[in-house]
């Protein structure tokens, strides 16, 4: 880890803020005709203050110690620590990493009761949760790494009426027992088209993030989702089942050519049957002349005649149903280009009402394919916010997730909590990029090693900041633009 300057002590910041709140209560000159109440109330304030302060100083003492050369993290599972542990393990640090994983509400409590370093989470720490690290004299800060998100997606120009579906409609959409089968059933404005949903398996991230997020699932599977869920293996079945296959987009492209195609082949093989039966015609009058020449008794000379002319006539009907026989072939040919062409067009056409989600860095590779539905939260005015990198990092995006690491100004104070995290997020760009996650830009990353390191000091999270339920509180930034 890089040399920095030492820290002032900010163990005891929230005794601090409640000094400095009594005090100021205490100095503040009283309005014209006050009384000696006001001043009473005033010096209540203060000793309240005191007393305050001094509860929150005995009980940030009462804290544990931690272990010299030991960070220590609890939290959730499936993100980027496990990796970074390892990685941190293999540099050559002598400093020791324990990691448990109890989940964030126990994580979080034991990390205002002084026994972690840091919670690994992809939530926010709660109100009371920051409450009671504040009761303690601890001050929260926040650091962010990845952010992970799903997208909600239909075949890129195509249009099934809207563009902008809230987090309940989404759920509608895929929950067991969904009733849905067209877009119109999701509202005004939606049109009448058939309604058929894919994803991936449970094997996939997508699928337990969705399961979670949507589907309020804390264990997701098939169970949690319609009957008529297609799930696929990997993620270019569901892409494939959305937009189709390219093979069906260029035969679809052709059916216009292959109609009239068709058409000229038919028209050919009905003027060639015309040909044909004017050659039997002809083959049946040579015959009777053959018959009328014998019958009359006509001149060798003239009978010789006649039997050519048969002879003539057959050859001609013999050459006619050739003809007829290419030309059937050809038409049986055209016919079967048509009817593939006619086939892949009704595939293309079906698509138009399938619906898939996917991770945001999948959907990232086939943009030009897909084309995803904003969202907007159920609550409040409806802001149909778009996915994109800055919307996810941001948290604001309904349907993503930021991971985080929190912890405490006390433990920042710690060499060995600083060295982690100062290598967590030396490496947490190319870490996400590999997780395929959205990458937090360098900007980000370096300010928050600024508060790691000691050059800064660090943002701490305020009551006003914490989010007031389970998810991370959507940053107050403007909705991306629709495209």
């Amino acid at each position: 880890m890089s040399n920095h300057p030492v820290r002032r002590t900010r163990a005891a910041g929230a005794v601090l803020a409640l000094a400095a709140l009594a005090l100021t209560a205490c100095s503040e000159e009283p309005t014209q005709g006050a009384t000696d109440v006001v001043a009473d109330a005033q010096a209540r304030d203060y000793r309240d203050g005191q007393v305050e302060a001094q509860r929150v100083r005995q009980a940030n003492r009462a804290l544990p110690s931690p272990t010299s050369g030991v960070v220590t993290i609890d939290g959730v599972d499936g993100t980027l620590t496990s990796e970074e542990v390892t990685a941190f393990q293999r540099s050559g640090s002598s400093v020791d990493v324990e990691v448990s994983r109890r989940g964030e509400d126990a994580a979080f409590a034991s990390l205002c009761d002084g026994e972690v370093d840091v919670v690994d989470s992809t939530r926010a720490v709660a109100p009371e949760e920051l409450e009671a690290c504040r009761s303690v004299g601890l001050d929260v800060v926040q650091l962010q790494v990845a952010s992970d998100a799903v997208v909600v997606a239909i075949k890129n120009e195509t249009d099934v009426g809207g563009d902008c579906l809230g987090t309940q409609q989404v759920r509608e959409v895929y929950r067991a027992g969904s009733p849905v089968t067209t877009w119109s059933q999701l509202g005004d404005g939606y049109d009448d088209v058939p309604l058929e949903v894919a994803g991936p398996n449970r094997e996939n991230n997508a699928f337990q993030f969705f399961g979670r997020t949507v589907l309020d699932a804390p264990a997701p599977s098939l169970i949690n989702l319609r009957s008529d869920y297609r799930t696929f293996d990997t993620d270019q079945g569901s892409r494939l089942f959305v937009v189709g296959r390219e093979r069906d987009e260029d035969l679809a492209l052709q059916l216009r050519d292959r109609s009239r195609e068709r058409d000229l082949a038919k028209s050919r093989l009905t003027e060639q049957w015309q040909v044909v039966n004017d050659a039997k015609a002809e083959v049946e009058v040579a015959h009777a002349e053959v018959e009328k020449g014998v019958r009359d008794q006509r001149p060798a000379d003239q009978q010789a005649a006649d039997r050519q002319r048969v002879v003539r006539a057959e050859e001609a009907l013999a050459a006619a149903r050739s003809e007829m026989f290419v030309l059937t072939d050809e038409k049986n040919a055209v016919v079967a280009r048509y009817d593939a062409a006619a086939a892949a067009r009704a595939r293309v056409q079906r698509t138009r009402g399938h619906v898939g989600y996917f991770l945001f860095s999948y959907y990232e590779l086939f943009e030009d394919q897909l084309r995803p539905f904003e969202i907007t939260d159920p609550d409040g005015e409806r802001n149909c916010i778009f996915p994109s990198q800055r919307t996810i990092t941001s948290g604001e995006y309904p349907l993503s997730r930021r991971m985080l690491l929190t912890t405490t100004t006390r433990s920042l104070d710690r060499p060995e909590v600083a060295e982690f995290l100062e290598h967590f997020l030396d490496r947490a760009g190319d870490a996400a990029v590999d997780a395929q996650l959205v990458a937090l830009s360098q900007a980000e990353i370096d300010r928050q090693l600024d508060w790691v390191t000691g050059r800064e000091e660090p943002d701490l999270v305020t009551l006003e900041e914490a989010p007031q339920t389970e998810q991370a509180a959507p940053a107050t930034q403007p909705a991306e633009p629709a495209r």
